[in-house]
């Protein structure tokens, strides 16, 4: 027969076990997960850029809604000079210019059909 002292441990630990457990979210009050302005909290931690507003900015087209789009590279012209500027290797995977990079920005642009006008 098992001794008092280990029942008393096995229902400790599962009694701990069942606080550790998360509550439903029903369980949870909404009003709690709200900030002062009235935003919930899960909208204020989301990374990035805000939309921008499109009202009235796509013409007469209706409905403008902001999406987002890739934005195009800036080619710029190359400026000669007499002092030879050191390139970063292309080995270098740290460096500007890595063919290999799968950075895309984006950005904002406020559509209508399969138009595209800016904010």
């Amino acid at each position: 027969m098992r001794s008092p002292s280990h029942a008393f441990f096995l229902t400790t630990g599962l009694l701990l076990a069942l606080l550790h457990l998360p509550l439903p979210v029903s369980c949870v009050d909404k009003s709690l997960l709200a900030s002062p302005e009235g935003m919930p909290v899960e909208d204020k931690i989301r990374l990035g850029s805000t939309p921008p507003s499109c009202h009235n900015r796509c013409d007469l087209c209706n409905p403008c809604t902001a999406v987002q789009v890739p934005t195009l590279p800036v080619q710029s012209t190359p400026v000669r000079s007499r002092v030879r500027k050191v390139r970063p290797s292309d080995d270098d995977p740290f460096s500007y210019g890595n063919q290999y990079s799968n950075y895309k920005p984006l950005g904002w642009r406020c559509s209508c059909g399969n138009r595209l006008y800016n904010p």
